[in-house]
């Protein structure tokens, strides 16, 4: 199969889902007479738009692993792609603790709107609420294990039949899945006095969450927890409510932290 367009997409308000899935998408940035695309789902508009795409390309998508579903905003947006047998590579990345159904997902929902998935992976990347959890994920040894990946994925795809089916990759996962959407954790996020009102963390909520006039107004019914306003704050005012988070990090996720998870790699 000719590969004219790479489109890589992801949802990633911590960063380390955009390094994995730019990881794969720049090992076919030396093929002659491709093209590739950046949909950044993380963007509140970019998830609003409808996204085609053809038979001769390839898309490369990355999401994480929210309490072991696809993020609720980023499973709505994906029912905006629509595909001709379009191939696609599906990444779930989660912080070394539990995999639960992202890959079986982001495998149904794209299969349905004749986009097929080819490949998968499931990278391990740092924690957003512990950081000592995945420290410096990925690091040099699966950015290695990334891009041998990719090339192999770039080799299966020479030989891909125009009647590939997507039921020929087999990923981990269930179907009725596992886990319900998570709706939200049993903490806030909160903003301290050091707030000097930069406004940098409005425009970064992918869910438009925080009063566009006021950062320490957060609607905590819409805030997915997601961290991304703790990462851009320079005064560091925003942080998680202290007593349940720290529950939640001392208790379960501490004891993770001694096991290295690996990545995952599958191709179909």
């Amino acid at each position: 199969m000719k590969i004219q367009n790479v489109i890589y997409a992801y949802f990633s308000p911590g960063g380390t889902t955009e390094t994995t899935v730019k990881a794969v998408a720049d090992v076919f940035s030396d093929q002659e007479g491709v093209k590739l695309t950046e949909i950044n789902l993380t963007v509140w508009e970019e998830r609003q738009k409808l996204h085609t795409f053809g038979e001769n390309d390839l898309l490369i998508l990355g999401l994480p692993d929210y309490g072991g579903r696809i993020p609720t905003v980023a499973a709505e947006a994906l029912r905006r792609f629509r595909g001709q047998h379009t191939p696609a590579v599906i990444i779930a990345t989660y912080g070394n603790a539990h995999l639960g159904d992202p890959l079986m997902e982001m495998k149904k929902e794209l299969s349905l709107n004749s986009i097929m998935p080819i490949a998968a992976a499931a990278v391990v990347t740092e924690h957003t609420y512990l950081s000592d959890l995945g420290k410096g994920r990925p690091d040099a040894e699966d950015m290695m294990k990334i891009r041998s990946f990719a090339e192999k994925v770039k080799a299966r795809l020479e030989c891909l039949s125009a009647s590939y089916n997507a039921d020929s990759l087999r990923v981990p996962g269930a179907y009725p899945y596992q886990s319900a959407p998570l709706r939200g954790m049993p903490f806030k996020v909160e903003t301290s006095d050091a707030c000097f009102y930069c406004m940098l963390c409005i425009p970064t909520c992918p869910v438009k969450a925080i009063d566009p006039g006021d950062p320490k107004n957060i609607d905590s019914s819409v805030c997915i927890r997601c961290g991304a306003c703790l990462k851009v704050c320079p005064a560091t005012a925003k942080s998680f409510t202290e007593e349940p988070f720290k529950e939640l990090q001392e208790g379960y996720l501490r004891t993770l932290v001694d096991v290295r998870q690996e990545p995952v790699f599958i191709i179909g």
